[in-house]
């Protein structure tokens, strides 16, 4: 019979080995978002005018990583006429009598693009925030459109699956 003699450095690498290692989740390939905040102040533009400044920050996670457009998606599905030329969609809603309505197009839909996040390595799970910024300049009195409002938002991956659909706070101005 043989006899086993303690090694305590091939203890403690058995020991980080067995601690460091974290299960690996399964997200969907479809891209999951949550509202996280939004921020409403007064800033300037790029010229120096002086505007209102709406921060939207969410929470997107993605089991494939095809989140966000490279500079040469221009063609098929994501040529410049076509609505998925952008892949984040936020809509308007303005507070009336007490239900909220969709501002019509095409001021009440803002799109934009996202550029590509796909993430580096062979884990191509994306677990991101982001942050957009809708600017209203001052035009006389109060730059934002509404007294009450609220946006709704989703984002689209490059392989055409469409996030839900989330809901930011009411905004009151």
């Amino acid at each position: 019979m043989k006899h086993f003699r303690f090694n305590p450095l091939l203890a403690v690498i058995v020991l980080l080995a067995a601690t460091s290692c974290n299960p690996i989740v399964d997200y969907p390939d479809e891209p999951v978002i949550s509202f996280t905040q939004v921020v409403v102040r007064d800033s300037v533009d790029v010229l120096n005018n002086n505007i209102k400044r709406v921060t939207i920050t969410f929470h997107l996670t993605d089991g494939n990583g095809d989140i966000g457009l490279g500079t040469g998606d221009t063609t098929g599905a994501f040529h410049k006429d076509s609505l998925l030329y952008n892949n984040l969609f936020i809509r308007e809603f303005e507070k009336i009598d007490g239900e909220f309505v969709a501002v019509p197009e095409p001021l009440g839909l803002k799109k934009y693009r996202i550029p590509d996040l796909t993430p580096s390595g062979q884990n191509k799970t994306l677990i991101a925030d982001i942050s957009v910024s809708l600017e209203y300049p001052y035009s006389g009195g109060n730059p934002l459109p509404f007294s009450e409002f609220c946006y709704q938002f989703y984002v689209v991956d490059r392989e055409l699956n469409h996030s839900n659909t989330d809901t930011t706070s009411v905004i009151v101005w």
